[in-house]
């Protein structure tokens, strides 16, 4: 009895279909984060958070919590609140994902990202990137027409994980000095408790983060032609279209993580939702216009003779 109020409603508002997909998807995830954590970011997050509240410094050394011991803590100052609300933080962004699919109506990029095992499972194991990749997703979309706004979203990103400045230089040519003057202001805010704790100390991170992987996984093992990324974003500077502006980001981002000689198998679920959301929005148009374009095939009744 409910099929016929359920496909109306389907009809007149498409929408309810993609939150009625990010609601089944995000009932897997919940059911998935019963399970251990079996990544160590959230954990790294939540030993930093509390080294700051009991007055240290968060970077410029290993966490013993970490999987193996001392792994450092490379994220931004946001991380420290974000790794304090868990996997549920990290499910809660997949579901603000999810939902942004809906509304872009990319139903197919969305069944996938709700429902497919590899998806699903590691959004519960303790990686960070959903709640950055949500921020991305969200300025990105929000930058087609309010850009200050967009350019808050993504500052915002960046300061829970450096690698979504990947989509800032293509951000402010596509938005212009407004956009750029946001992105900087807001940046230099954000990161500012690295007067206290030191730039060196971040660099130090980093420095050691290399030497936690030190077993090539999930890249192309080809770190010296990183520097590809410095010409690819002066090139972004002058994009001037939004889709130009996703894909010079996405490239960067490719670029400097995936020919590292590690890389999270998280920074996927950045990445793919975007290209597939861009991907649909690119041919779906153009594949329902050639359908009405195509000759009317239905069977037609003769006219009865007067």
């Amino acid at each position: 009895l409910l099929a016929i109020p359920a496909a109306f409603l389907l009809y007149r508002w498409p929408f309810l279909l993609g939150v009625a997909l990010a609601l089944g998807g995000t009932w897997l995830r919940l059911v998935h984060a019963q399970l251990p954590e079996t990544s160590d970011q959230l954990t790294v997050g939540r030993a930093a958070l509390a080294g700051v509240l009991a007055g240290q410094n968060p970077y410029g050394h290993g966490f013993v919590e970490s999987w193996p011991p001392g792994a450092p803590f490379v994220y931004g100052p946001l991380e420290l609140l974000v790794a304090a609300l868990g996997v549920e933080g990290q499910i809660l962004a997949a579901f603000g994902t999810m939902l942004l699919l809906a509304w872009q109506r990319t139903f197919i990029t969305l069944a996938v990202y709700s429902a497919q095992y590899f998806v699903v499972q590691f959004t519960a194991t303790g990686i960070n990137d959903l709640v950055p990749g949500f921020l991305i997703m969200a300025g990105l979309l929000t930058l087609e027409r309010h850009r200050v706004a967009g350019a808050v979203l993504l500052a915002l990103a960046a300061g829970v994980k450096p690698y979504a400045l990947a989509w800032f230089p293509p951000a402010i040519g596509y938005g212009g000095a407004v956009v750029a003057v946001a992105l900087i202001a807001l940046t230099g805010v954000i990161w500012s408790p690295l007067a206290l704790w030191g730039p060196g100390s971040f660099l130090r991170s980093v420095e050691l983060a290399a030497g936690t992987h030190p077993f090539p996984e999930n890249t192309l093992n080809t770190p010296a032609l990183r520097v590809l990324a410095v010409p690819l974003a002066i090139a972004a500077i002058f994009v001037r279209r939004w889709w130009l502006m996703v894909v010079s980001g996405t490239v960067i981002f490719s670029v400097v993580l995936f020919l590292d000689k590690w890389a999270s198998y998280g920074y996927w679920l950045v990445i793919l939702p975007l290209l597939g959301m861009l991907a649909e929005r690119t041919v779906m148009p153009r594949l329902q216009a050639a359908l009405r374009a195509l000759p009317d095939r239905s069977p037609t009744t003769a006219a009865p003779a007067s």
